[in-house]
């Protein structure tokens, strides 16, 4: 059923009517991240004319589908670098000014993705009277691997491209959500694992600072966020996987994505066996976009008192022990 039409701040969207609630799906949020957008920070969309249809999920991040496959994706998922889209659901469009709760899906930094069937908000938002939103954003070594010491000259890359997605995505919110029925200074952020994860380092991104209200995190792992040592040695590796040699950090820029995923996939594997319990993907501290180790932000009381709820989910590990090979320290 067709729903109510919403104005942006770049332009209409045409959302359907499910339930008695409201649902846009597959909202742009950012420019697609490719071509010369690949390794780059997100850029706003531009203004269109017309009404945009906002029906149907916009494509998955790119990443192993094996992987993802145990984290409830199915195997027909659409995947696509042009994946930074968000999803809505709200009791309705109009002025009422609902808190509004923002929902960071988990996966490694590898899996994952706003669209996934567990991740419906129709039941939230309807129960909740709150106005729901899922986001994408960048994955693996598109996502979460440091180049930016490995550039050669005239070569721009840029680091923590996933944590800059969410926080475009929060941008994102504050601009436009109380078009749908929501209150833009009421946003929690919500996530669990990566998601979690992402959540406890959101607190402490200088560019994040009131973009949200309160956090919840679940399973967060805080301290999977690395130093730019550490990450130069995983960037490094995955160069060698993909068979890039010293200066020639320009061919990143238009390796086949499925290559970058494969390898995304192997640098995983390897860092599994070798380093059990770590990530190969996460936040690097780089003294700018992110200052310093949430931990120690949180704990010098730079966070600005943002309210949190944090905890581990029941039977959270056992995920990561049906993974080959296993996450998880033996």
């Amino acid at each position: 059923m067709i729903g109510s039409i919403v104005t942006t701040v770049k332009g209409h969207l045409q959302g359907t009517m499910e339930n008695d609630i409201c649902v846009w799906r597959g909202v742009r949020y950012a420019k697609a991240p490719i071509d010369g957008l690949r390794f780059r920070s997100p850029e706003p969309v531009d203004n269109w004319s017309g009404v945009m249809d906002a029906v149907d999920f916009g494509p998955v991040p790119p990443q192993p589908m094996d992987r993802a496959v145990r984290t409830g994706m199915s195997t027909n998922e659409k995947m696509d670098e042009d994946c930074l889209f968000l999803n809505i659901w709200s009791p309705r469009a109009d002025d009422k000014k609902r808190p509004v709760m923002v929902w960071i899906p988990g996966g490694a930094y590898i899996t994952g993705a706003g669209s996934l069937d567990m991740y419906n908000g129709h039941v939230l938002s309807k129960n909740g009277d709150v106005v729901v939103v899922s986001i994408n954003y960048r994955l693996g070594a598109l996502g979460y691997l440091d180049f930016t010491e490995l550039a050669c000259e005239g070569e721009i890359f840029e680091n923590n491209l996933g944590l800059r997605d969410q926080v475009a995505s929060l941008k994102w919110v504050k601009e436009n959500i109380e078009a749908f029925g929501g209150d833009p200074d009421n946003v929690t952020i919500f996530g669990e694992s990566a998601g979690g994860n992402a959540v406890t380092t959101l607190l402490t991104v200088p560019s994040a600072r009131g973009l949200f209200k309160q956090a919840i995190a679940e399973s967060p792992a805080p301290t999977s966020v690395y130093g730019k040592g550490f990450a130069r040695q995983l960037s490094e590796k995955f160069l060698e996987i993909l068979g890039i040699g010293k200066g020639e950090s320009h061919r990143l820029k238009t390796f086949p994505v499925q290559e970058i995923v494969a390898a995304s996939h192997q640098l995983l594997q390897e860092n599994s066996q070798e380093m059990p319990g770590s990530l190969a993907f996460g936040p690097v501290v780089d003294g700018d976009f992110l200052p310093d180790y949430p931990l120690d932000s949180i704990r010098s009381g730079r966070t600005g008192g943002i309210p949190l709820l944090i905890g581990t989910n029941r039977d959270e590990a056992t995920l990561f022990d049906q993974m080959a090979p296993p996450s998880n320290p033996n």
